[in-house]
């Protein structure tokens, strides 16, 4: 049969690459890890040829800043002179898709390109020569659709044909050249590989600088950088990064024809939704659309007959009906209507609100809108030590936090992982929505501002806080690039929508079954007995256990402005589950029975809060304290380190506490609230020490970014 040959498939995620490997080798594969990280190795052969295919991790870039692209150029890099690079392009995103292609041609190899997707790129009156494309890149082209296709023939003949690339085939610029041309010299590599590890070295790749260190080597980059540098008056890194993308230009213009469709009407929303001046703006004005349609109006709409009519009627007049027919104690009867129906009916009321509030967000997710914020926001949060990246887990956190701190374990630089985990669940979930909606209509008689305020309030707690981590020792790693995939606008599909938002929506009610519930019970027992003179019996609410304990405890929220003993109570409870603190305040004010906007609701909580600032102080507390039990101990698996995890909680308690303590004296110092007092003065010392350390010099060893990996034996 001849000697083996050996294949590396290399492609972008989602290209279509996994689809190829299983149809070329059927069921003879096997898998296994690459040395030294936890990334899968799958290896297969050929049917009926002796071919073998190694399907290497997806990616888009060939920088050593996560496992996928470690591996996978280091098996590019140790791979013989007779192995083949069968570069998968996706036809339907070329011009993304070839960024990787240029990059590969520097490893001077045996290269063939599978042109896949070819069905997607026809449906999109995407029309591509292949011949063209062939001749402007000097390498063999094949057109495929990976996964309709049967007969690979032309394909396997074209590899087993691969001739080798040219290496310098994008960079002919003289003094590049030169230069590049001088660091392989010193580096006396014999290899194909030697152009990449020189243009690499250009680049500053901190892992070939690490491996081939040396202080010659060091000064002839440096002296390359400024001798190109001082040719073309523009940052090395720019430059290449321009000519490989002016090429690959150059050649979609020769080899691609696009119609008006879907990927064209996506660059002209791009260059909208993605300005750098618009897309801020553009974001914030969607935010508030969304949070107006779930929180003011429709989802109200809905939340106001779950309260009123659901809850407040029909389950509480069958309950009062069926009590009375059994002749049923006191105690039974207010545990039953004003615990579990005041309780945990208040906080199901909120259902409503939240399956808007999850449609909408879905339907932004399906279309392809969040990737472009996470895009956008990149360039502010990586000002700050994080990268566009965090804001995946983010957008989780605002059906559950656990499931956005679990979702941090992506992030490979640790620096990045640790804030995001500690920030991500500022973004209001759905256990903090009533808590926004029941303060809204008591007090902001339903204003459209008030969600985009939280909203702003959250964006500015994950800035400082970011800043003031990143200048801690623990937190030591550069931020590391970030890469993600722009797909072409999409219409939301009914089906998805309606899945995500049951999933999101399942979780929330679930909880309200178990641990709200027997909250909720609970703080109905501590509320409604107590020991008096005739033993243990019910008393009123004002002479019970719960308001004991609270009435103990609440000087802590006298300098906040809230220090009655229910506020002090519903923060406790909600320190344990953010749902709890409606329930509470449902159960210790009996609001069980009346909608979110009624007006009994808002005198009883005007009772518990003496003014607009005093709320405002209590609702930022409560959403920007720790979060709940459960995503505390998601917090404690992703940190990996006990110290950090008490610091985190530490923190996150004094961050809220001096949130609210500012928004107490000092609004209400400018509002005419709030006289000026010691507190103030303790606030202003505070504030200044705050300013300090957002200002003061950062640490500028910085680790270049690392990748923790799990060594196989």
């Amino acid at each position: 049969m001849g000697q083996n040959l050996n294949v590396l498939l290399v492609g972008n995620q989602n290209c279509g690459k996994s689809t190829l490997f299983n149809a070329l080798t059927g069921s003879d594969q096997y898998v296994g890890n690459w040395p030294g990280v936890t990334v899968d190795k799958i290896t297969g052969r050929i049917k009926h040829e002796n071919i073998t295919i190694n399907d290497l991790p997806g990616l888009y870039s060939l920088s050593p800043y996560s496992p996928e692209e470690i591996v996978t150029r280091e098996a590019i890099l140790n791979s013989s002179d007779d192995d083949v690079i069968l570069n998968i392009v996706d036809a339907a995103h070329i011009e993304r898709s070839l960024s990787l292609t240029v990059e590969l041609f520097s490893f001077n190899k045996k290269m063939v390109i599978a042109l896949n997707m070819m069905d997607v790129a026809k449906a999109n009156h995407i029309q591509i020569d292949a011949k063209e494309l062939e001749k402007q890149l000097g390498c063999k082209v094949v057109t495929i659709s990976a996964s309709n296709d049967s007969d690979f023939s032309e394909l396997i003949q074209a590899i087993k044909n691969a001739k080798q690339v040219k290496s310098n085939l994008i960079y002919q610029e003289e003094v590049i050249n030169n230069n590049l041309n001088l660091i392989k010299d010193h580096l006396k590599i014999d290899n194909q590989s030697s152009y990449f590890i020189a243009l690499s070295l250009l680049q500053n790749d901190s892992v070939f600088k690490t491996k081939y260190r040396d202080e010659t080597l060091l000064s002839l980059i440096i002296r390359a950088r400024t001798n190109i540098e001082q040719e073309y008056k523009i940052d090395t890194d720019e430059l290449l990064a321009k000519l490989r993308y002016d090429f690959i230009a150059n050649i979609v213009n020769k080899a691609v024809t696009f119609s008006q469709t879907t990927q064209n009407i996506s660059r002209k929303i791009d260059a909208i939704v993605t300005n750098k001046y618009l897309a801020i703006p553009i974001f914030l004005a969607v935010i508030f659309v969304v949070y107006y349609l779930a929180v003011t109006t429709i989802g109200t709409w809905g939340t106001d007959y779950a309260n009123d009519v659901i809850f407040g009627t029909y389950a509480t007049d069958a309950a009062n009906s069926l009590l009375e027919s059994i002749e049923a104690p006191q105690w039974l009867s207010s545990l039953v209507v004003d615990g579990i129906i005041g309780g945990v009916g208040a906080v199901l009321g909120f259902v409503p609100q939240m399956i808007v509030l999850f449609m909408l967000l879905s339907m932004l997710e399906q279309s392809g809108y969040m990737n472009r914020v996470a895009f956008v926001l990149d360039r502010i949060f990586r000002s700050f030590g994080l990268s566009g990246r965090s804001f995946i887990p983010m957008i989780i956190s605002s059906g559950c936090a656990v499931p956005a701190i679990m979702a941090t374990k992506s992030i490979e630089n640790i620096n990045e992982r640790r804030i995001t985990v500690m920030t991500s669940h500022f973004v209001p979930c759905s256990a903090k929505l009533p808590i926004i909606t029941m303060i809204l209509a008591a007090f902001f008689n339903g204003a459209a501002w008030v969600a985009p305020f939280v909203y702003v309030l959250t964006f500015c707690s994950i800035i400082i806080t970011a800043l003031l981590l990143k200048k801690a020792s623990a937190f030591k790693e550069a931020v590391s690039p970030f890469v993600i995939e722009l797909p072409d606008y999409h219409m939301p599909k009914l089906k998805n929508t309606l899945r995500t938002t049951y999933n999101r929506c399942k979780s929330f009610v679930t909880k309200a079954g178990t641990i709200i519930f027997a909250t909720v019970v609970l703080i109905w027992f501590l509320s409604s007995f107590n020991f008096t003179s005739n033993g243990f019996a019910m008393v009123d609410v004002s002479d019970s256990i719960l308001a004991a304990i609270g009435g103990a405890i609440a000087f802590i929220f006298i300098p906040l402005g809230f220090y009655s003993w229910e506020a002090t109570v519903a923060i406790v409870t909600g320190l344990l589950a953010k749902e709890n603190v409606v329930g509470t305040m449902s159960v210790l004010l009996g609001l069980g029975e009346v909608a979110e906007d009624d007006a009994g609701l808002s005198m009883a909580l005007h009772n518990v809060f003496t003014s607009e600032v005093a709320v405002l102080a209590f609702l930022a507390f409560n959403l920007f304290s720790t979060p709940c039990i459960a995503a505390l101990g998601a917090m404690r698996r992703q940190l990996n380190s006990s110290k950090l995890f008490l610091f985190s909680v530490a923190y996150l308690l004094s961050f809220a506490y001096l949130l609210a303590l500012s928004i107490y004296q000092i609004g209400g110092l400018i509002l005419g609230v709030v006289s000026f007092n010691i507190f103030t003065v303790v606030n202003i010392i505070l504030l200044l020490g705050l300013f300090y350390l957002l200002v003061r010099p950062e640490n500028k060893n910085k680790l270049e970014p690392s990748i923790k990996v799990k060594v196989i034996s």
